[in-house]
């Protein structure tokens, strides 16, 4: 019994030995060195070049001078000779108006003024009647005196009675009072004669109103242009201030651009020293050539910049108003800046230089940009930190930061 119990033991002791023999006598393995991990960037090499750079802005098409063509008089529309979008040239009568009452008025503003004419007339020659009549009225009170001077010496010899006498004053007093109402009424006629003439400058203004009236009825263009917006269709009632087209001219259009506030110093310096500043800009696959006239003078509210107002110099097809329009300005040469593509910007003042495998953030100066072969832009910066060689990453990394180890394709 005992010996059954004892070779189980034995054997099980002699297999722990046995493992702990083989434990010891095992060789060790080296750990293998866990090798970091490479992103693959292209990259370019930084070169100091003198360039002229670019600016991509964008604008829309509007004018300084566009009419909004309004009613001046209450009256019904009776033609209406354009549409929105036609061309028209100055003097050209776009709507006309109804002028029935407008020529009631006029011909009374006619008759009124020949009603002042003819009172001036009037006038005039009643002051040449009263002074042919003032010699016969004095001639007349001398013997209206003579005839007081005999009644008087009758009267006193008895021969003529006390009313006789009375009789004789009054026909000359009568006879005073007639020649003293003339002389006034010739003393007066200036006053009299302004009166008149300031009655009829009264009514010859209201005449000249009531034709500028009988005008209005007519809109016509003022100057070369295209109609914008029509409001109106024939039988429409209007009154006074009501607006019925809106033209605006065709030789003065402007594309209205933002300018980041990045470029407005070189651009105002430019401006300042009488350089001119041309940009272009395609549309409907006709270049447009333009140069900056001049700069906002109100910087709207929200805005990272200010607004540039372009002449457009070769509008062969006058373009619509409010035409998006895509602008590449060309600034002032550049010293020491360096082109590097788009993708090599991070955020928008810094790229990655690459020392000995790994990424070196650089802080840029963004100067402008310069278009290329096949329409593609690439971005001039200019930096201290960077020497002509060096290698910047031009690829872009999602998780790219300082130290980050990457392998240049080639």
């Amino acid at each position: 019994m005992l010996k059954k119990i004892a070779l189980p033991i034995l054997i099980i002791g002699f297999a722990i030995v046995a493992f702990m023999l083989l434990k010891v006598s095992e060789p060790e393995t080296p750990a293998m060195a866990k090798k970091e991990k490479a992103w693959l960037v292209e990259a370019v090499t930084a070169e100091y070049q003198r360039i002229a750079p670019e600016v991509t802005i964008y604008g829309r098409v509007e004018t300084p001078r566009d009419a909004s063509l309004k009613a001046a008089l209450e009256a019904d529309v009776i033609e209406v000779n354009v549409l929105e979008g036609d061309n028209v040239t100055a003097g050209q009568t776009l709507i006309k108006l109804d002028d029935i009452d407008i020529q009631l008025t006029l011909q009374q503003r006619q008759a009124d003024v020949r009603e002042a004419q003819a009172q001036i007339e009037t006038e005039n020659q009643r002051f040449q009647r009263d002074k042919a009549l003032l010699a016969n009225q004095k001639q007349l009170l001398e013997l209206a005196d003579k005839a007081v001077q005999r009644a008087r010496k009758l009267e006193q010899t008895r021969l003529a009675s006390q009313a006789s006498l009375d009789d004789t004053l009054a026909a000359y007093e009568q006879q005073a009072l007639a020649l003293k109402q003339l002389q006034f009424d010739i003393d007066n006629h200036k006053i009299r004669l302004a009166q008149l003439q300031a009655a009829k400058q009264r009514a010859e203004a209201l005449l000249a109103q009531a034709e500028v009236n009988l005008s209005r009825t007519e809109i016509k263009a003022p100057f070369d242009g295209r109609v914008a917006g029509l409001t109106v269709a024939l039988g429409d009632r209007v009154r006074p201030g009501d607006t019925l087209l809106t033209v605006y001219d065709l030789d003065n259009l402007e594309v209205r651009a933002q300018i980041p506030g990045r470029y407005i110093p070189q651009v105002r310096q430019m401006l300042q020293q009488g350089r001119n500043l041309q940009a272009e800009a395609e549309v409907d696959d006709q270049l447009i050539r333009l140069s900056l006239n001049r700069l906002s003078g109100e910087v709207r509210q929200d805005s990272g910049g200010i607004d540039g107002l372009f002449r457009i110099e070769n509008n062969m097809t006058p373009l619509p108003l409010g035409t998006f329009v895509e602008l590449q300005l060309q600034l002032a040469e550049q010293n020491n800046v360096i082109e590097v593509p788009f993708s090599a910007l991070y955020g928008m003042d810094r790229v990655y230089r690459i020392d000995e495998g790994h990424l070196q953030s650089v802080a840029i100066e963004r100067v402008g940009e310069i278009e290329r072969e096949a329409g593609k832009n690439s971005l001039l910066i200019r930096s201290d930190a960077l020497s002509p060689g060096d290698l910047i990453a031009a690829t872009q990394l999602p998780n790219a930061i300082t130290g980050l180890r990457v392998e240049v394709a080639d």
